[in-house]
C-alpha cells in the first residue's frame, strides 16, 4: 500500500513539474524580416519551412505595412512599433529619427532587462542607423544573404541570445531585377532561397541544448511588397504584408484581427516580459498571441 502510494505521489509530482515547467521557461524571441517579399508570391513559391510555421503558427497574408512603403519607414515602424508621423523616418536616408521619443525596441528591452542580449544581423545596413549605444550587438553582413544566415545560425549555436532580429535582402533585389510578383520566376527563387536560410535559423534553435528549457517566439514577416520594379507608393501590391507568428503561447489559425507592421515590436516585448508604458504612445498591438 505504501509503496503503491510513494508511486502515485511520485506520478502526480512529475505531472505536476511537466505542466509547470514551461512557464518558467525562458522567453526569447527570433525575428526574420524577408525583405520585399509579396505575401502572394510567398503563397506561389515552395516554401516549407515557411508553411510549417504557418500550419503551427498565427500567421495573416493581409497585413499592412507604412503608406510611404520604402525600406527606411517600414522597417523602422517594424522596429520601433509606432508609425513614420512619430518616429519621423520617411527616406531611405534616415534623416533625423526620432530616436529620443520612439527608440528600437531593443533600447526599451535593454532599459527594462539590461542582461538581456539582443542582436541585430542585416544584409541591408540602413537598417542599423536607429540602433543607439548599448541596444544591441550589431553585424552588418552586406555581401549576401548567406553570411547573415551563417552568422545567426552561429550566434544561435555557440552563444545564448534573447532576441535576435534579422534582415534578409535579396528577395527585394530579385523584385527590383526582375519584377516582383506571383509570376516571377526568379523572383519565386529568391523567396525558395530565403526560406532554406528561414529553415536553417530554425534548426539551429531547436539543436540548442538548452532548447526545451526555452519558450522561443518566431515571427516572421516583410517590410513592404512591390510591384513594376519598385516599391514606395500607398497602393495594396506594396503595402499588403504577410506576418507569421509561431511559438508555445501563440493561437494557431488564421487572425481575424487587423495585423500591422508596428504590431512587431509590441508582440516581441510583450513576449519578453517588457512592461508596456502608456507614455510610450505605441501604434503597435499584441498580435496572434493567447491572452
Amino acid at each position: 500500500m505504501k509503496n503503491k502510494l510513494k508511486t502515485t505521489i511520485g506520478a502526480l509530482l512529475l505531472l505536476a513539474f511537466t505542466v509547470i515547467a514551461p512557464m518558467h521557461a525562458q522567453n526569447k524571441v527570433l525575428i526574420v524580416g524577408i525583405d520585399g517579399c509579396r505575401p502572394d508570391a510567398l503563397t506561389a513559391a515552395q516554401t516549407p519551412n515557411i508553411d510549417k510555421l504557418i500550419k503551427k503558427g498565427a500567421w495573416t497574408m493581409s497585413a499592412q505595412t507604412a503608406t510611404i512603403s520604402n525600406s527606411g519607414p517600414c522597417w523602422t515602424s517594424m522596429l520601433t512599433g509606432v508609425w513614420f508621423d512619430k518616429h519621423k523616418v520617411t527616406t531611405n536616408g534616415y534623416k533625423n529619427p526620432n530616436l529620443a521619443e520612439y527608440p528600437h525596441f531593443f533600447h526599451r528591452v535593454k532599459e527594462q532587462k539590461p542582461n538581456l542580449k539582443t542582436y541585430s544581423v542585416v544584409n541591408w545596413q540602413p537598417i542599423h542607423k536607429i540602433l543607439q549605444e548599448g541596444d544591441a550587438d550589431i553585424y552588418n553582413d552586406l555581401s549576401n544573404d548567406e553570411n547573415v544566415t551563417r552568422r545567426v545560425v552561429e550566434l544561435l549555436r555557440d552563444d545564448n541570445p534573447d532576441a535576435v532580429f534579422v534582415q534578409l535582402d535579396e528577395v527585394d533585389g530579385a523584385g527590383h531585377s526582375h519584377d516582383y510578383g506571383p509570376t516571377i520566376e526568379k523572383y519565386l527563387a529568391a523567396i525558395e532561397k530565403a526560406d532554406g536560410e528561414v529553415g536553417a535559423m530554425i534548426a539551429a534553435i531547436k539543436d540548442r541544448e538548452t532548447y526545451r528549457k526555452e519558450n522561443w517566439l518566431i515571427l516572421v514577416t516583410t517590410d513592404h511588397g512591390g510591384s513594376n520594379y519598385g516599391h514606395g507608393r500607398d497602393i495594396p501590391e506594396h503595402t499588403t504584408i504577410f506576418y507569421i507568428a509561431q511559438g508555445k503561447r501563440v493561437k494557431k489559425g488564421k487572425i481575424k484581427h487587423p495585423v500591422n507592421v508596428t504590431d512587431i515590436a509590441v508582440t516581441a516585448m510583450q513576449h519578453l516580459g517588457i512592461d508596456m508604458n502608456n507614455e510610450w504612445n505605441l501604434d503597435g498591438k499584441v498580435s496572434g498571441m493567447k491572452k
